[in-house]
């Protein structure tokens, strides 16, 4: 059934099943970008959530995209893929939270030592801060984040053997890093 055609009739919706697809167009109407709100928020902040890890600023983030991508519908008419549309601008502006969080003063007193699980998480992600972004990106939303190597794919806008490759060089690098680290 054509959603669009549904929502006009105001008749029930497999809304999930409407955005699915990759060659949909970008939602003109308040009733069209509501359903793909429903459709993608949750995915989209699950998104967020595995490169800031932070679920306010995840939630934050993902409500600027969308209230973003509403106010200048107009603008994106001509985008057909509107799901990888919406993770490369969650991806963008993740990146950009990130840069700002790294810019901010470093705080006087260093923290207490963390446990040693926690200590274990904070060694690998500072290693991660080593690899190159991409590779550590993937790294990040395939290991931490639990996401399929396919949706990576989509939302850093790459095939799909793109992605496993930087992934897999991005696991060779942390490995040989780690080596290293081991010998000192």
């Amino acid at each position: 059934m054509d959603w669009t055609i549904a929502v006009a009739q105001d008749r029930p919706l497999d809304r999930t099943a409407a955005f699915t697809e990759g060659d949909m167009k970008w939602p003109q109407t308040v009733a069209q970008f509501e359903a793909l709100v429903e459709a993608v928020q949750d995915e989209l902040v699950h998104f967020a959530f595995c490169r800031l890890r932070n679920q306010p600023d995840a939630e934050d983030v993902v409500q600027d995209v969308l209230v973003q991508a509403y106010l200048e519908r107009a603008r994106h008419c001509a985008i057909v893929r509107v799901r990888p549309y919406l993770y490369r601008m969650v991806a963008n502006r993740c990146t950009d939270l990130l840069r700002k969080r790294q810019r901010a003063a470093r705080p006087i007193h260093p923290p207490p030592a963390p446990d040693p699980p926690e200590h274990r998480l904070a060694e690998v992600e500072a290693l991660l801060t080593k690899l190159p972004e991409r590779q550590a990106e993937a790294i990040r939303l395939r290991i931490f984040g639990g996401l399929p190597f396919q949706t990576i794919a989509e939302a850093a806008g790459v095939s799909l053997p793109t992605i496993k490759s930087r992934f897999r060089y991005g696991v060779e690098r942390l490995r040989s890093l780690l080596s290293r680290e081991a010998e000192r």
